[in-house]
């Protein structure tokens, strides 16, 4: 993984707050996840979910069990911590419009 996406990533998830320590090696290893998370399905998308074991057999592709694995992390991270990984105050988020039932005709 190349430092200055991982660095880049990190800036992005930390958006200019002020974090401990510990809390700056959690972000690191949260852009780390995402990085790993995009890589992976860059190459399923690129390569198909299917592909040749190099003995001419059709296997799952080993970025899907990546994917899986970094997606069920950074879910866990968003869980555990929404102070560092949940909305930031003051973003603004889109309205839905509220539900207002079926109509019977």
């Amino acid at each position: 993984m190349d430092l200055s996406r991982l660095s880049a990533e990190a800036e992005r998830i930390r958006a200019g707050r002020e974090l401990s320590e510990f809390d700056l090696s959690v972000v690191e290893t949260v852009a780390g996840l995402t990085l790993r998370l995009q890589d992976a399905r860059e190459a399923i998308e690129r390569e198909g979910t299917i592909i040749d074991d190099g003995k001419g057999f059709p296997v799952e592709h080993p970025a899907l069990m990546i994917e899986k694995r970094a997606s069920a992390e950074l879910r866990g991270w968003v869980k555990d911590r929404p102070d560092l990984f949940g909305e930031q105050k003051g973003a603004e988020r889109p309205r839905r419009e509220k539900f207002g039932g079926f109509k019977v005709v």
